[in-house]
């Protein structure tokens, strides 16, 4: 493919994907639906009050993305390619969300997020928490297993697999 080809071609993609923002924008203007890490963000937390019931917390909520209809606070993270999340705050819930490239989703991790905190390790490069899709996984597996309690000592006791020292 010649590059001045290749440059028309990028760019068709882009137009499609601001397009598509728009259009996310006009179905739900609540969220905004912009820049490809906030997009995916903005999708991950549709899904948690479209599909959880959740409430989408105020604009600027400090540490938290939804609240419960019992009022706790819900952290969302949602992620698509990397091994790892990150966050920073506190909450009383965390909803870790998977997204498959047909827009399909799953559920990583939906529970208490005290586990999450202590199997967290905090990365000076990024400037807040990371932890493992994988330790998440095991969490969750503690979690349906133990209950909280549990899930919290497993939290200490799992490695991270697949990070190295500066969270990657």
């Amino acid at each position: 493919m010649e590059q001045a080809d290749k440059i028309e071609a990028v760019k068709g993609v882009l137009a499609s994907l601001f397009a598509s923002q728009r259009a996310l924008r006009a179905l739900a203007p609540e969220y905004k639906w912009a820049g490809l890490g906030n997009l995916l963000g903005d999708f991950g937390e549709f899904i948690a009050v479209q599909a959880y019931g959740l409430t989408k917390a105020a604009a600027g909520a400090d540490g938290h993305d939804a609240i419960t209809a019992d009022g706790k606070r819900v952290q969302v993270k949602t992620n698509h390619a990397s091994s790892q999340i990150g966050f920073r705050g506190e909450a009383d819930l965390m909803l870790v969300l998977h997204v498959h490239a047909n827009g399909d989703w799953e559920e990583m991790y939906f529970g208490p997020f005290e586990p999450v905190r202590l199997g967290s390790r905090y990365s000076a490069r990024d400037n807040k928490q990371m932890i493992s899709i994988s330790k998440l996984k095991a969490l969750k597996t503690a979690l349906a297993i133990g209950g909280p309690e549990i899930a919290a000592e497993a939290a200490k006791a799992i490695p991270d697999a697949g990070m190295d020292q500066e969270g990657e």
